[in-house]
């Protein structure tokens, strides 16, 4: 079993392409640091999203691609956040969301998934459209309360990341899938810790 784990392993390793070990780097560091509190991680969170557009476009991943455009806008956003906090100039501090807002944001969330997919299904010649449609409908959400350090956001990766495994695989860009499952790792402990911080 472990042999055959070794083995898969050094496949994934062997056919990664330079452009993916970039992604694999930044994504990996800037997770790190946005569990950490880190406002560093998201020029990283940056920079895998702008080596990303590139990847995605190329493997027809059209919604992906342009989703990986929005990063690296609402990532500057998150590290100007971050950094110099609130209009007041306050540090943002980790808050829980009410469960009316909770429910809005999943409301919105489906009704842009939706929307999202019959446009890509219909107009596009994009890969997966629905299961790509929810992935970056649910993204932009979940990277926007990244940016609000509302702790919400790791729950919402977690799924997120679990879709992207199965995306990413489809398309044989397996270092990337790996990726997805090892960011659900580190959103289980960046919950632990962000929810040890609002106790």
């Amino acid at each position: 079993m472990s042999s055959d784990f070794i083995q898969s392993l050094h496949e994934i390793i062997k056919q990664a392409s330079i452009m993916e070990w970039l992604v694999f780097i930044c994504a990996l560091i800037y997770i790190i640091f946005i569990a950490l509190e880190n406002s560093i991680g998201w020029l990283f969170g940056f920079l895998a999203s702008f080596f990303s557009v590139y990847i995605c476009y190329q493997v027809g991943l059209f919604l992906e691609s342009g989703l990986n455009i929005l990063y690296c806008i609402i990532g500057l956003y998150g590290w100007h956040q971050w950094l110099y906090g609130s209009y007041e100039r306050k540090k943002i501090m980790v808050t829980q969301l009410s469960f009316k807002k909770n429910f809005l944001f999943f409301l919105i969330g489906i009704i842009f998934w939706l929307l999202l997919g019959f446009f890509a299904k219909s107009f596009s010649k994009q890969v997966l459209p629905y299961l790509d449609a929810f992935i970056t409908a649910f993204s932009i959400i979940a990277t926007w309360m990244t940016a609000k350090k509302y702790i919400e956001n790791w729950i919402y990766w977690i799924f997120i990341d679990a879709l992207s495994i199965i995306l990413f695989a489809s398309r044989e860009y397996y270092l990337l899938a790996f990726l997805n499952f090892i960011y659900i790792i580190i959103a289980v402990f960046g919950f632990l810790k962000w929810r040890r911080v609002i106790s």
